[in-house]
């Protein structure tokens, strides 16, 4: 008993202590910090963007244009505050209920990841405080947002947090929001623009209007329902505003498109908003001004009537340059996604080879039946024409053959991302339930590039504070998708898409390149075109489309204008360069196949030493591949058959030889053989003899044979004997008259 009583006592007493050491350390912590009330008005945030030189390229500077609370309406008020800190009039600055099931969340998770921060909390973490979360933080947040509520009134500290926030799109303050999203001072803000607003704040690029209109959409309605179950509008304003869309009317002297815009959006990812609140920062990108200039010029030449949009990367996919009139929004890929999805997984997996033939025709798969551009099919195609043509049955029949699923699971290694729902065949085709924005694609393509492995696309190479600390530095990450020679062989196919397919504006250009174009739309008109093109230096994505998907003209598909773009852009690539030479890989290798027994019998076979140039079809095969069957068609010409008539004074043969043989005649006379045609001549497979007479018996003897360089490769010999005439060359029955 007195051992249990020792135990508790040493329990109780380590309580205390610790409690007592928490205590002088918390008093000590909270004391370091002061309340600087200037800060709370006078915020001043700037940010210096420089180019891949050094060189400042932007500054951008937080407006101190400052709303008063009269200028506020009380429903944008109130939308802050329920989805915020519904407590927000009743707690002294911190919220103990929310603070205690925060601190119980995070210690069964072994996280940090609850805050429970007030709006005075935030206002406090926003203008005095960093953006870690640290118990050291959290004590001095916790310390200054009493001092807070203690010299301020609830509606100055609401006022002042709706000032300073970050509302995404280099916005702070809600003045600036409300211009930006909506070209409207704040006091003219409806109830369902507040909402939109409110909604934000947790997640500004994931919820942000311009990029992710969906999500912004429901996160709004998620505020509207806060609003009405805590009482600060009516069932029926709820109703009515739950339904409104997004309805933005862009501020376009704000409006960021060019690369700056990036530059914003990938901020908001790599550090929280709240960290760039704190002074000046200085930003180093990848940006280079001259591809920029030269990409906007390239761009605005072409008055197409649509929204339009490029970018281009480097081989680690840092982004140089970019400009669009919409920003990055998600779309629909359309043929684009083909390499990574269908061909990449197609040849990984072993199922195909480059020119494995697919028979090219209406196919109905289970009550799916795609159709190829202009409903135009092509019989037996090789797997590298059916994506330089960019046909769908044959693609849709690759991916029935690797499995969705497993096809997917590449796919899902690069920027591209498919949900479970979107597992059908009509993925062949880039039909996805939530899209894919221009660099997503653009930066997959990076796999290409990099002997199958995906890098990230970025801007930002470094952020410094300004005390000099960096607190962010890039890192090149890279992910495995294919191996090196799947990607060898693809760069191939991509090639062949230029030379002969549909990127064929790109061969004119005096440096090898590599593409795929895409378009999505249907008989009334195209609704997305792309056109991604590559080589080992760059990475060249263009889109063209309508904001609002409505149609565009059916002559806008991916192999013209934005490959015709493309060709003008790259062709100020290398005006002070020399381009890079093509991608090699020392273990894929070519054989020559036999074009005859490819053609019309659908076998890959070796050509024969013997055969002619213009019969052999060039591959690329892995080095896992082996052909052992080689073609017999030059080694042994043949003589398939002769057909013979008799017409009154002449014998007539029809010579059955392929088209890629001669053959001579030889008619045999007294036990010798006499030349009497070749067909060589005149390229006749038919030859008359009319050197005959009535009741008479001939012998002949056929021999095939072909000549390269001069050199004859003579075949069988094919042998006709003893044709008789007839015993009179009469009338035009004559077949009728018995021989003797």
């Amino acid at each position: 008993m007195k051992k249990a009583l020792k135990i508790i006592l040493f329990v109780f007493l380590s309580i205390i202590v610790l409690i007592s050491g928490f205590m002088v350390y918390a008093f000590s912590v909270s004391n370091s910090v002061k309340l600087d009330e200037s800060k709370l008005i006078n915020l001043e945030y700037t940010t210096s963007i420089y180019d891949k030189d050094g060189e400042v390229y932007l500054e951008q500077a937080n407006s101190k244009e400052i709303v008063t609370s009269k200028d506020i309406p009380a429903h944008v008020k109130n939308a802050f505050v329920a989805i915020e800190d519904k407590r927000f009039y009743t707690h002294n600055g911190v919220d103990y209920k929310g603070l205690f099931r925060a601190t119980i969340k995070n210690i069964t998770s072994f996280s940090l990841k609850e805050g429970a921060s007030t709006i005075t909390q935030q206002l406090i973490k926003n203008t005095h405080l960093s953006g870690k979360k640290t118990l050291k933080r959290k004590i001095q947040e916790i310390a200054l947002a009493k001092k807070l509520e203690k010299k301020f009134s609830k509606d100055q500290i609401l006022t002042s947090y709706l000032n300073t926030i970050y509302f995404g799109d280099g916005c702070f303050g809600i003045s600036n929001a409300s211009n930006r999203y909506f070209s409207k001072k704040v006091s003219d803000l409806t109830i369902n623009e507040g909402a939109i607003l409110a909604g934000l704040i947790k997640a500004p690029s994931t919820y942000s209007p311009t990029q992710n209109e969906e999500k912004c959409f429901n996160r709004k309605n998620v505020v509207l329902s806060c609003m009405y179950n805590q009482g600060f509008i009516s069932n029926e304003e709820y109703l009515k505003n739950k339904e409104k869309p997004i309805n933005l009317i862009i501020n376009t002297e704000v409006k960021l498109k060019n690369y700056s815009y990036l530059v914003n959006n990938e901020i908001d990812k790599i550090i929280l908003p709240q960290t760039r609140y704190q002074g000046k920062l200085k930003v180093f990108t990848y940006l280079d001004t001259t591809l920029q200039n030269n990409l906007e010029k390239e761009l605005t030449k072409y008055d197409l009537g649509t929204d339009k949009s490029a970018i281009i990367l480097n081989s680690n996919s840092n982004i140089l340059a970019y400009s669009s009139t919409v920003g990055e929004i998600k779309r629909q890929v359309g043929s684009v996604i083909k390499p990574l999805l269908v061909y990449g997984p197609a040849i990984e997996t072993d199922a195909v080879c480059e020119l494995t033939p697919i028979l090219d025709e209406k196919t109905d798969f289970n009550g799916y039946s795609p159709s190829n551009y202009g409903d135009k099919y092509y019989g037996y195609v090789s797997v590298k024409d059916s994506l330089a043509k960019s046909l769908n049955v044959p693609a849709v029949k690759l991916l029935n053959t690797v499995g969705v699923k497993k096809a997917v699971s590449y796919l899902n290694k690069t920027a591209i991302k498919v949900n479970s729902t979107d597992e059908n065949l009509s993925l062949a085709l880039g039909s996805t339930s939530n899209g894919s924005t221009l660099l997503d694609v653009s930066s997959s393509y990076s796999v290409f590039q990099n002997d199958g492995n995906y890098i990230k696309a970025k801007c930002i190479s470094k952020i410094i504070d300004e005390k000099g600390k960096i607190i962010y530095k890039d890192k090149d990450e890279k992910t495995k998708v294919f191996s090196n020679e799947t990607t060898f062989i693809l760069n191939d196919m991509l090639h062949e898409t230029v030379t002969s397919g549909t990127a064929k504006k790109l061969s004119l250009l005096p440096f090898t390149t590599y593409a795929k174009t895409g378009t999505v739309g249907n008989d009334l008109g195209n609704t997305d075109a792309y056109s991604i093109s590559y080589n080992k230096d760059y990475i060249l994505g263009v889109w063209l489309g309508n904001k609002d998907n409505s149609l565009m003209d059916n002559s806008i598909t991916g192999g013209s204008f934005p490959t015709k773009i493309a060709y003008d852009v790259w062709n100020k690539l290398y005006i002070n360069s020399i381009p890079p030479e093509k991608f090699s890989s020392n273990t894929v290798k070519e054989y020559l196949i036999d074009k005859i027994s490819y053609d019309e019998d659908h076998k890959i076979l070796l050509a024969d030493k013997n055969t002619p140039k213009r019969y052999v079809l060039s591959g690329l095969f892995k080095s896992t591949d082996k052909i052992n069957k080689s073609s017999k068609i030059f080694s042994r010409p043949i003589i398939e058959n002769v057909e013979l008539s008799v017409n009154y004074n002449r014998i007539i043969m029809q010579l059955c030889v392929k088209e890629y043989y001669d053959a001579r005649v030889y008619k045999l006379i007294n036990g010798k053989r006499k030349l009497i045609y070749d067909t060589n001549t005149n390229g006749e497979k038919t030859f008359t003899d009319y050197d005959v007479l009535e009741n008479n018996y001939y012998e002949y003897v056929v021999v095939p044979y072909y000549e390269i360089d001069g050199k004859e490769f003579l075949g069988e010999e094919y042998f006709i004997n003893k044709i008789k005439t007839p015993t009179k060359f009469v009338g035009d029955d004559w077949w009728n008259i018995e021989f003797d």
